[in-house]
C-alpha cells in the first residue's frame, strides 16, 4: 500500500511489538515485506501499547486523515483485509490539505 499510494500523500508507519530478543527475526519479516518506510520496535508493556491504540492485539490498522484526526482503527476484533483499509484510505488521500 506504501508503495502504491505514497506519491498521494500515504504515510505508513509500522511498529512491532514482538519482545527485544525477537527484534531479528520482526527485522527479516519487515525485509521480505520489504516495507520501505519507518519501522519501529516497542518497548512497553502490552497494557501500555493496547490502551494508547486501541488494539488488543497484532494485526492492527490505524487511519488518520491529513489533519491528524483518526478516522478508524482495524483490529482482529472485527475481522478486515488490507483492501478494506485501502477503501477508507482513497477518499481521504483525495481530499487537500
Amino acid at each position: 500500500m506504501h508503495t502504491k499510494h505514497s506519491k498521494d500523500g500515504l504515510i505508513c508507519i509500522s511498529l512491532t511489538v514482538d519482545d527485544k530478543d525477537e527484534k531479528d527475526k520482526a527485522l527479516a519479516f519487515l525485509k521480505k515485506q520489504k516495507a520501505v518506510f519507518s519501522n519501529y520496535l516497542l518497548d512497553e508493556e502490552a497494557e501500555v501499547w493496547q490502551k494508547k491504540t486501541e488494539v488488543s492485539a497484532p494485526p492492527g490498522v490505524l487511519v488518520f486523515d491529513r489533519t491528524g484526526k483518526k478516522v478508524k482503527t482495524f483490529t482482529t476484533e472485527d475481522p478486515f483485509t488490507y483492501e478494506d483499509v485501502e477503501k477508507l484510505i482513497l477518499p481521504l488521500l483525495s481530499e487537500k490539505k
